[in-house]
């Protein structure tokens, strides 16, 4: 998981600098690069580790449930349409309650059967 979090990391850096190798407007520029740190505070707080609002997902074949970091108690969830499934990574977006939860888990992340098997249901889903 620390690899992924540096390749996440990587990527926003290099989204920040590119607005000022492409000698865009200073205004411009600082709004790019400021939209692009943004984006990492936001990317990085939906992968699995202690910072992650969203300790567990569960799904048993009808329903999801979540359970939230500090809290023992399972949620109710449905999944959203803005969750995807790419080869590499999988993106979930639960709606639990009145808040919306998001985690990005790669291949390694969960077994492989396990992980083949939510791309499968979220391809199906979204």
């Amino acid at each position: 998981m620390p690899r992924f979090a540096a390749a996440v990391l990587l990527f926003h850096l290099l989204a920040a600098l590119t607005p000022w190798l492409a000698r865009v407007p200073a205004a411009l520029g600082a709004l790019l690069t400021m939209t692009a740190l943004a984006g990492l505070a936001q990317t990085l707080s939906r992968l699995p580790g202690r910072h992650c609002t969203l300790a567990e997902v569960r799904h048993d074949g009808l329903r999801w449930s979540v359970r939230l970091t500090g809290s023992h108690a399972w949620l109710p969830a449905e999944l959203r349409r803005a969750s995807r499934a790419y080869p590499g990574l999988i993106y979930i977006q639960l709606k639990a309650g009145m808040r919306r939860v998001g985690w990005l888990l790669p291949p390694g992340s969960v077994p492989a059967d396990d992980f083949r098997r939510l791309k499968a249901r979220i391809r199906l889903a979204c």
